[in-house]
């Protein structure tokens, strides 16, 4: 029986450096947005974070089926800087949940 791709034992490494590069990508994104985008206010609400999620899984969607790679990891960036940013702000005690 030949080995699915999705098999533990079949899957290549990853290198610690190339996730260490790719967390770096991300608060990179992040830190850009804040400073220069949108500034350094929190989220306030559970809506805004579900709203950020929806606009960002669809915009993943569309690009796995539409777009590069290139784009395809764009996406999933603005995904994750999200998720870091909405945790910061439930650490930071922001939210009106």
């Amino acid at each position: 029986m030949a080995k699915k791709r999705s098999e533990k034992k079949h899957r290549p490494k990853i290198e610690r450096e190339t996730v260490r590069g790719a967390s770096n990508e991300v608060l990179r994104r992040l830190i850009n947005r804040l400073e220069i985008d949108k500034g350094w206010g929190s989220w306030l609400s559970r809506h805004e974070i579900l709203g950020f999620l929806e606009e960002e899984t669809y915009e993943v969607k569309r690009a796995v089926h539409n777009g590069t790679m290139d784009d395809v990891a764009g996406e999933l960036i603005d995904v994750a800087a999200g998720c870091i940013f909405a945790l910061a702000c439930i650490r930071a005690g922001t939210l009106d949940w």
